[in-house]
C-alpha cells in the first residue's frame, strides 16, 4: 500500500494526535504506542521514500549562496503557483467555502506551537534563540487570550458553526489534507529529519503571509467578527518577521553545515512545496463544489 493512501495518512495522523497529547493522557496508551511505533516508522519511511522519488529530477543546490537564492525563488514560486486559490479566496469565497478552508488548516496551525517547541531541540542558542522567540509568539508573549492556538480555535469554532448550520461536514479530511498537517508532525517526532522540518517551516512561514492576507480580506469581505479575523490579521506581520528571522539565522546557518545537511534542508523545503500544491489543488476543487 503506498503512503499515500488516505488509510496510511489517516493511521499516522491518530498516531501524532494520541503521542503529542497530553501527557497525563498518554500514561493510558503506553503499550499501544509501542506497539505501533515499528509499523509507523515504517510508513513514514515509505512517505519519505515517495516523496524523494517525486523529487528526484529536480536539481538541488549545492553551496550556501546557491541554497539561499534557491530557497527565496521557492518562496515566491509557492504563492505565484497557487494564486488561483488566493484570488478565489480574496475575491469570490463564500463564507461557507473560508469556514471549510480554516477548518482544515487546523491540521497544522492547531499544533504550530508544539511543531516550534520541538524544532529547537539540540539547536546552537544562536538558533535556538530564534526558534524560542518564535516559540515565545505563538504563546502570546504569556498571555493566555493572545496565544495563537487560542485565537485559532476561536476563529475555527465559529466556522465549524457555519459549517454545521449548513450541514457541511469535516469529520472525514481528505489525503491532501492529512498530509498537510503529517509531513511537518513527521518530521518533529523523527529526530534525524529535524533539518528537513527546518527547510519547510521556513516555506510555511515565508509564503504564509500572503496567504493569511487573502484570508482576512475574505473574511472582512464577509462581515465576520473581530475576534474571528483576529488570528489571521495579526499573522500577516507576524510571520512575515518571523520568516525573515529564519532566513537569516537558521536558513544561513544550516545551509553551511556541509552537503548532507543542505541536501537534507533543501528536501525538506521541495516536498514541503510538493505536499502544499497537492493541498491547495485539492482545497480549491473542494472549496467550490460546496457552491
Amino acid at each position: 500500500m503506498s503512503a499515500l493512501d488516505r488509510n496510511v495518512q489517516m493511521k499516522l495522523s491518530n498516531y501524532y494526535r494520541v503521542f503529542l497529547g497530553d501527557p497525563a493522557r498518554l500514561v493510558a496508551h503506553q503499550e499501544g504506542i509501542r506497539l505501533l511505533r515499528e509499523d509507523v516508522e515504517s510508513l513514514e519511511d515509505c512517505w519519505n521514500a515517495e516523496e524523494e522519488a517525486g523529487i528526484s529530477g529536480l536539481d538541488l543546490p549545492r553551496s550556501q549562496a546557491e541554497f539561499l537564492e534557491w530557497y527565496l525563488m521557492f518562496e515566491k514560486k509557492m504563492n505565484a503557483d497557487i494564486q488561483y486559490f488566493i484570488d478565489y479566496m480574496r475575491c469570490c469565497a463564500s463564507a461557507e467555502e473560508v469556514a471549510y478552508y480554516i477548518c482544515m488548516e487546523e491540521m497544522v496551525d492547531g499544533s504550530f506551537d508544539d511543531l516550534m517547541a520541538m524544532v529547537q531541540l539540540g539547536m546552537p542558542i544562536n538558533c535556538k534563540m530564534i526558534a524560542g522567540e518564535n516559540y515565545w509568539d505563538e504563546m502570546g508573549g504569556g498571555d493566555y487570550s493572545a496565544v495563537h492556538t487560542t485565537m485559532f480555535k476561536t476563529s475555527s469554532a465559529y466556522m465549524r458553526r457555519i459549517l454545521n448550520g449548513k450541514d457541511v461536514s469535516i469529520d472525514s479530511p481528505s489525503t491532501e489534507c492529512l498530509m498537510n498537517g503529517n509531513i511537518l508532525l513527521m518530521w518533529a517526532l523523527r529526530r534525524e529529519y529535524n533539518i528537513r522540518l527546518v527547510g519547510a517551516m521556513g516555506l510555511v512561514e515565508g509564503s504564509a503571509p500572503v496567504r493569511f492576507g487573502a484570508t482576512t480580506a475574505a473574511m472582512e469581505r464577509l462581515g465576520l467578527p473581530k475576534e474571528v479575523v483576529a488570528y489571521h490579521k495579526a499573522h500577516i506581520s507576524i510571520d512575515t518577521h518571523h520568516s525573515r528571522a529564519w532566513y537569516e539565522s537558521l536558513l544561513k546557518h544550516y545551509s553551511s553545515c556541509g552537503g548532507a545537511v543542505l541536501r537534507e534542508l533543501a528536501l525538506g523545503v521541495s516536498i514541503r512545496y510538493n505536499v502544499a500544491i497537492r493541498y491547495y489543488k485539492y482545497m480549491y476543487g473542494a472549496m467550490r463544489s460546496l457552491s
